[in-house]
């Protein structure tokens, strides 16, 4: 049961990785503004988490087994089974448990400056509609002393890409 647990386990690892590569790759897509390549990530995205909650139910499940074989009453970490298993079991379990939680922590701080990317581009794009919004507008402003002023205001637009 602790052979097939590692395997599982190694295949969220790989699957972890995989994951902050399209993260990754997503980042770029953002900065460059490639649409076809956010679409095409995303759908991978979706297929990345449709894996891992499969996996997941696997891992829970032998996680289960392997309480019920050993009487093992509450949760069972990585640190508790690394004491009932042999030491070759132990040494690749906290490898890959080593190995998750920095992906992990990758995975969250790419995902940040993803989310960070995004509403920076959100701020921009309203911006951008604020201004052309006015361009034209015959709303009168008024100044400090109540007297009505028309404002014109001019946008220029560098259409070139």
């Amino acid at each position: 049961m602790v052979d097939r647990l590692i395997d599982i386990l190694g295949k969220e690892a790989a699957l972890f990785e995989s994951f902050l590569q399209l993260l990754e790759r997503q980042q770029r897509a953002l900065v460059e503004n490639d649409v076809r390549e956010l679409d095409r990530i995303t759908e991978q995205q979706r297929d990345r988490l449709s894996e891992s909650v499969m996996l997941q139910r696997k891992r829970e499940s032998v996680i289960e087994a392997i309480k019920q074989d050993n009487a093992i009453e509450g949760d069972l970490t990585v640190t508790r089974l690394v004491e009932m298993v042999d030491r070759s079991q132990a040494e690749v379990l906290t490898r890959l448990r080593d190995a998750i939680l920095n992906v992990n922590e990758r995975i969250l701080k790419t995902r940040n400056q993803n989310a960070m990317l995004l509403n920076k581009s959100r701020e921009y794009i309203s911006r951008m509609m604020k201004m052309l919004s006015q361009v034209g507008d015959p709303t009168p402003e008024y100044t400090a002393d109540g007297i009505e002023q028309n404002s014109r205001h001019n946008v220029a637009v560098d259409w070139r890409v």
